[in-house]
């Protein structure tokens, strides 16, 4: 249910309203795909933020950076290989509005922020609620990825207006993505690696592809 209500709320947004990224990401996001949860968690249940995945132990985190970083190195090395395959050459035009329209920092920021608030709903609370509700990882990983990539549809329409093979290619990387980073939480137990992964997936799709 309540999932269902983010996802009304958000498709609902999407829909009606065309707001800068910077808001949608650090006011929209949080109030509809976090703050429900924690409600729900924290308020009703009087459970702690713990069970969401939030509290990485620091030899964990210092791994989870490492590991973190050499997989965004490898997604930068796949992105250049794409972005040259797509384009017959490198084509840099995206890393140069980067740099205009805010910088290579704010970037950053942007994209980290946003896999946090995502992998908070998409790991910490769904796929975690169907795992411990199911005991079947896979099921839970499928099932908890498809809700996942359903909040990821409106924007396709709205703002991104996909067409030809991206119109394939952008949601099953999405839905790819969600597997993977659900079975790195249950192995690490943390959302540290995931939110690091997604964010490195996020620039390298927007940089590159």
């Amino acid at each position: 249910m309540v999932w269902f209500l983010i996802f009304l709320a958000w498709s609902f947004y999407r829909a009606n309203f065309f707001l800068p990224e910077a808001i949608d990401e650090f006011l929209v996001k949080p109030l509809i795909f976090v703050l429900p949860i924690v409600y729900v968690v924290v308020i009703r249940e009087k459970k702690k933020l713990s069970e969401l995945g939030l509290t990485p132990k620091p030899k964990d985190f210092i791994l989870d950076l490492f590991i973190g970083t050499v997989i965004g190195i490898i997604f930068a090395l796949e992105g250049l290989v794409a972005n040259y395959l797509k384009n017959g050459q490198y084509s840099f035009g995206p890393i140069l509005a980067v740099k205009a329209g805010g910088g290579v920092a704010f970037f950053l920021l942007i994209n980290l922020i946003t896999s946090v608030w995502e992998e908070i709903l998409g790991r910490g609370y769904i796929y975690n609620r169907l795992y411990k509700a199911t005991k079947n990882q896979f099921w839970a990983a499928f099932t908890g990825s498809y809700m996942f990539l359903l909040l990821h549809i409106p924007i396709i329409f709205t703002r991104l207006h996909l067409r030809g093979s991206s119109l394939l290619i952008y949601p099953v990387s999405v839905f790819l993505l969600s597997i993977a980073n659900s079975y790195i939480f249950s192995l690490r137990g943390s959302l540290t690696l995931p939110i690091l992964i997604h964010t490195f997936w996020n620039m390298t799709v927007a940089l590159f592809l």
